[in-house]
């Protein structure tokens, strides 16, 4: 469902940040990449999803090649982004940040696509007037990822999901995302909780310095994945 090919990328100092990054997930699938603080993750979640453009390599959704296409573009063939900081319009109510996002994708938001938005998420249907700036951190990454949802997005690339939220609220983050791997929609996460990509990811890739070093079966239990990001 998604891919990337020998992908290279890196900011406007034209330093590279990425060394040849292979990844695919399929279709009903998550991928997590865990990694420090510098070790490429959000330029990984910015050159997927096209929010900066590759210095070398491909990005493939479906089989169709979107690396020369913009953020824009990629959302409309239904490559949705989490970004880090939630990044929801503040100003705006809860139904107002859904209805600007499925706008965006050029998809048409109905009762019926929201409602299901809604049942998923039940916080976004009480406070669906309230100003998005006023709900808690917990609240305003679901909304977050419903902003994501009514995109009708294929895959979606999350970008430390579970930052500043409650081990209570993670729990909910994690049962959340495993509800939306079922309807078969492909994730990547990147991530610094080790025990959240266990919850939710089939694999999990470790980056450091913008290569990725090691990949951990996601059966091999959450404690190896620790080791492996904490060096224990």
């Amino acid at each position: 469902m998604l891919r990337a090919v020998n992908l290279h990328a890196g900011y406007r100092s034209g330093v590279p940040v990425l060394h040849g990054i292979d990844l695919d997930v399929g279709a009903g699938a998550a991928l997590g990449v865990i990694g420090r603080n510098g070790a490429g993750k959000t330029c990984l979640a910015q050159t997927l999803t096209g929010a900066l453009r590759a210095i070398d390599g491909s990005v493939l959704l479906g089989g169709d090649d979107v690396t020369a296409k913009d953020s824009r573009a990629r959302v409309r063939a239904r490559l949705s982004h989490v970004p880090e900081g939630r990044m929801i319009f503040a100003d705006l109510s809860v139904q107002e940040n859904l209805e600007v996002a499925a706008y965006g994708a050029g998809v048409k938001l109905g009762a019926a696509e929201l409602r299901a938005v809604q049942e998923r998420f039940p916080i976004l249907e009480r406070k669906a007037h309230d100003r998005a700036g006023s709900l808690s951190g917990g609240e305003q990454q679901w909304l977050a990822i419903g902003r994501a949802l009514v995109q009708q997005p294929r895959a979606i690339v999350l970008d430390e999901p579970s930052l500043g939220l409650s081990p209570v609220a993670i729990d909910g983050l994690a049962e959340a995302l495993v509800g939306i791997r079922q309807t078969g929609v492909a994730l990547i996460l990147m991530e610094q909780n080790p025990y959240l990509l266990k919850a939710v990811c089939d694999e999990v890739l470790l980056l450091d310095q913008g290569r990725v070093t090691r990949s951990l079966d996601g059966e091999a239990g959450e404690q190896l994945v620790a080791e492996a990001y904490f060096g224990g």
